[in-house]
């Protein structure tokens, strides 16, 4: 069983400003940041596609592009907790939840998406995939977290952010 932290963080993406107040939900998974394990599993095809391109973007260099997102600015609980999802990016399959987004704040051009299934005891991601992408993201695994610590700091940091926003 994972671990699993949600913490309120600065939105990394859609034109946030210096001073402003934290807008996004980070997760920690294991202690170390969502966004780093992806962009580890990413990393192979990344690279792959990165020399493949290369003459296309010379002389410049080619954009890496594994784990470029941002944790989406909304998300709700029912969201994280397998309910049907507030926001389906494009090219989404029947199941999948949007986990992160593009930089842009666009869901639809770049967002990672997995399935979530909640029983009484659990909460599983699995099935990750990228909607712009056929890269393989079988290195995260099926990651299990604790349902009643899955909730608890859930609802901490959904309650954070909502109190940093009014």
């Amino acid at each position: 069983m994972h671990s699993i932290e949600f913490r309120v963080a600065p939105h990394s993406g859609g034109g946030q400003g210096r001073g402003e107040t934290p807008s996004a939900v980070e997760f920690l998974v294991d202690g170390i940041p969502f966004l780093e394990l992806v962009r580890r599993a990413e990393l192979p095809d990344a690279f792959a596609e990165q020399q493949e391109r290369a003459a296309e973007f010379a002389p410049d260099p080619v954009p890496l592009l594994a784990g470029a997102y941002a944790y989406p600015a909304l998300l709700s609980a029912r969201n994280l907790l397998g309910g049907e999802p507030d926001r389906v990016p494009h090219g989404a399959e029947r199941g999948e939840t949007l986990l992160l987004s593009c930089t842009c704040g666009i869901d639809d051009c770049w967002a990672l998406t997995a399935h979530i299934t909640v029983t009484d005891t659990t909460v599983t991601w699995s099935g990750f995939r990228n909607n712009s992408r056929d890269w393989n993201h079988d290195s995260l695994g099926i990651l299990a977290f604790s349902r009643p610590q899955y909730e608890q700091s859930l609802r901490a940091a959904l309650d954070a952010l909502s109190a940093l926003r009014s």
